[in-house]
């Protein structure tokens, strides 16, 4: 009996495991996570990319420790997103790290010689960032350490670390609060050694 087989599945869920460059203990993948590029992808440990994420890693991806892709989350575009410990991209959010020329040219990448035009910029997204619902993160952005971005939010440029942001394009609102004392012990008792890249 010939094997049922659905092209796509390789680069879907468990089957990543051993594609990407580096894939953590306790790393979870869903299985409808998908990714392209996979070999320059690194997922440390413990982090999560849930159904239905879908992973362009183009020049190079890393998810930092204990960080989650919920549903439906995009990373797109060809150029590096770095994302690092502790963050949070909630569903529907897409990271573009590409975008098209549209003045002078056709906004079309298959187009004959240079009719087209297509703009890179990395994503840098740091430690215990959080990144709520249907948000837009544009090429070349810099979310600094610990910043919130509410729901439905376009984001492009550098945020400010601890401070929450909301709208569209997004505007700084307030300060966000660190996590306590006792709350930092005990992220700070865990192993981060291993794999820091």
């Amino acid at each position: 009996m010939e094997e049922f087989r659905i092209d796509g599945t390789e680069i879907m869920g468990e089957n990543l495991r051993n594609k990407v460059a580096f894939c953590g203990p306790n790393t979870r993948l869903y299985p409808l996570c998908k990714m392209i590029h996979p070999d320059k992808a690194v997922l440390e440990d413990h982090c999560q990319l849930f159904d239905f994420v879908f992973v362009d890693a183009g020049q190079g991806l890393r998810l930092g420790k204990y960080s989650t892709l919920t549903w439906n989350v995009l990373i797109e575009g060809g150029a590096k997103t770095d994302i690092g410990h502790r963050v949070f991209l909630g569903p529907g959010t897409k990271v573009l790290t590409s975008t098209y020329e549209f003045d002078g040219y056709y906004s079309i990448e298959h187009l004959p010689g240079d009719a087209g035009k297509i703009s890179f910029g990395d994503v840098i997204i740091e430690d215990d960032a959080y990144i709520g619902a249907n948000c837009t993160i544009l090429p070349g952005t810099i979310i600094r350490e610990g910043a919130f971005v509410g729901a439905n939010s376009l984001v492009k440029g550098e945020l400010k670390p601890w401070t929450v942001y909301v709208g569209t394009p997004c505007k700084e609102i307030r300060q966000r609060v660190k996590p306590t004392e006792e709350r930092k012990q005990i992220v700070d008792g865990m192993d981060w050694s291993r794999h820091e890249l």
